[in-house]
């Protein structure tokens, strides 16, 4: 390479730069990599060129009724040849949240589901740590239905007329699938947890309270472990 094509190369890049510029900030100029510039996947919840049979074109759609996510189960032998085990973990298969029938539901699930978890350190821990997240501010410190928003530090009625029953009083007289249900679809005036917890966290959540009620697990729960 002679020298005279030497000294064009600084040139030929300042062209370039400048042709790769443009004064609109909202338009970058020549891109190298369009592909990656302007993705080809769908943004969450845009419109997809190609509609259901029902004329949805939202690019994320409801699953298909009766999946469940990959993992949903765990892979434990011990859970899935147990159908009493197994029915948490598909409730939403096999059981409705429609008001009119909840007292039904509640019954049902009542007599079916079974926990399928061991009584850990580790589930008991996880299970204080959600429980003062999310039904603390309603069932109080302890279990016996003061929490913040129902009775204010001056023993004075809070904003949330709706004063949870104390565990010990009501949860002896109760199964565990009935907890299960109330906590996955709720209960009188207390929303369903289905969405934030799942199912192994509703089921940690049900241990702790279950000790402050009071309740001791069945021994052969206690020496297990996972």
């Amino acid at each position: 390479m002679n020298t005279r094509n030497i000294k064009l190369i600084p040139i030929v890049a300042v062209v370039l730069l400048m042709a790769a510029c443009n004064r609109d900030p909202k338009k970058p100029g020549l891109i190298y990599m369009p592909d990656m510039t302007y993705s080809n996947a769908y943004e969450t919840y845009s419109q997809s060129t190609i509609p259901t049979t029902e004329g949805y074109k939202m690019s994320a759609r409801e699953p298909v009724a009766g999946t469940i996510p990959r993992g949903w189960i765990p892979n434990d032998e011990r859970i899935r040849t147990n159908d009493a085990y197994l029915l948490s973990y598909m409730a939403k298969n096999h059981f409705t949240h429609d008001p009119a029938k909840w007292q039904e539901e509640y019954d049902r699930a009542g007599a079916s589901i079974k926990d399928p978890l061991f009584y850990t350190d580790e589930n008991m821990q996880e299970g204080k740590r959600l429980y003062q997240i999310n039904c603390k501010v309603c069932h109080g410190e302890k279990g016996e239905g003061d929490g913040q928003i129902v009775e204010l530090p001056d023993g004075s009625d809070g904003p949330y007329t709706a004063r949870p029953p104390q565990y010990s009083s009501r949860l002896p007289q109760i199964t565990d699938g009935n907890m299960f249900y109330a906590i996955s679809y709720g209960k009188g005036m207390m929303g369903g947890y289905g969405y934030q917890l799942d199912v192994n966290e509703r089921w940690q959540v049900i241990h702790y309270i279950k000790s402050l009620a009071g309740i001791k697990p069945p021994a052969e729960t206690v020496t297990a472990t996972k």
